[in-house]
């Protein structure tokens, strides 16, 4: 036999020798491998699971108020009243004296009970698909970040040690209502002119209603939103009669056609404080979050309650 013959012989064996050592490494690796990918943890033991922070909380609570798509300024305006009305809301329902004491208090477990919708990552991959979720997560895990620890106060929630609620809808009728309709704790909400929501698609929807008569508006505010209504021998409030009958907006017209009432309305939502469309036009063109902020809620301020 020639020489080549023997060496050829002897790269095969060495070629065996070399998959049965790799093989028994992994035979030797693996419980290990399999418990760092089951508990996440070096040691292979089970480490508890973060405690998600309010921050974290704010990022979860943004895309089920505010589209994803929006400007990142517009998305940190609304970043700051999600956090402003979290931690109201943790202040009462906690019991805690300060807004730093209810950060820390507040769980995702009890955002339900607190009155807010939200989406953690299971709900993120399902709302925007495996592919954007990502991408749109980081977006508002940004807007959280970059607001850390903000929240707008006015001159009398301040002296009482507490924070204001703030009203925010998607779009207005044109200009944003006045905070007296809510009572004398709302008497610092200003209406803003809105010009930029009468392009959005929603701006404006007509429907028809089967009704016996057409109703009979008595009153509207200088918004020109409908405060008081007289509908089949009812006085009705303006949101009251928008909830019943399923309207975009309590700003609208009614007059009698061959088919029924017909409703024209303006704006979408209940029309007091900032409008996101308008926000997100003011983000487009150039204005920051603290300026939009300002806008909607003139008589406030952006603090750190940390």
């Amino acid at each position: 036999m020639s020489i080549s013959f023997f060496m050829l012989i002897d790269c095969r064996m060495k070629e065996k020798i070399k998959t049965g050592i790799s093989v028994l490494i992994i035979l030797i690796l693996l419980p290990y491998v399999a418990a760092v990918f089951r508990t996440g943890s070096m040691s292979g033991t089970e480490e508890p699971a973060r405690q998600a922070g309010v921050e974290d909380l704010v990022a979860e609570i943004l895309p089920a108020q505010m589209p994803v798509s929006y400007e990142e300024e517009a998305l940190k305006a609304q970043a700051v009243i999600v956090r402003t009305n979290l931690l109201r809301q943790a202040m009462s329902f906690y019991g805690n004296g300060t807004a730093a004491e209810a950060a820390s208090a507040v769980r995702e477990s009890d955002l339900e009970a607190l009155g807010f919708t939200f989406y953690p990552r299971e709900e993120q991959i399902r709302l925007w698909g495996y592919d954007s979720w990502e991408q749109y997560a980081e977006k508002c895990g940004k807007a959280a970040e970059s607001t850390a620890g903000q929240v707008l106060v006015t001159e009398a929630a301040e002296e009482e040690g507490t924070l204001p609620d703030l009203p925010y809808h998607a779009v207005s009728a044109g200009r944003t209502r006045g905070g007296s309709l809510l009572g004398e704790d709302y008497s610092w909400l200003e209406s803003a002119e809105c010009p930029d929501d009468l392009q959005s698609s929603d701006y404006l929807k007509i429907e028809t209603l089967d009704l016996d008569e057409v109703p009979r508006i008595l009153s509207r505010d200088e918004a020109g939103y409908v405060t008081e209504v007289s509908v089949q021998g009812e006085t009705l409030g303006g949101e009251e009669f928008r909830s019943l009958y399923g309207l975009n907006s309590s700003c609208f017209t009614a007059e009698q056609t061959e088919t029924g009432v017909r409703i024209t309305t303006k704006g979408l939502g209940h029309g007091l404080g900032m409008s996101m469309y308008q926000a997100n036009l003011l983000a487009l063109e150039g204005m920051q979050y603290q300026e939009i902020l300002h806008y909607f809620y003139k008589n406030t301020q952006c603090i750190s309650f940390s």
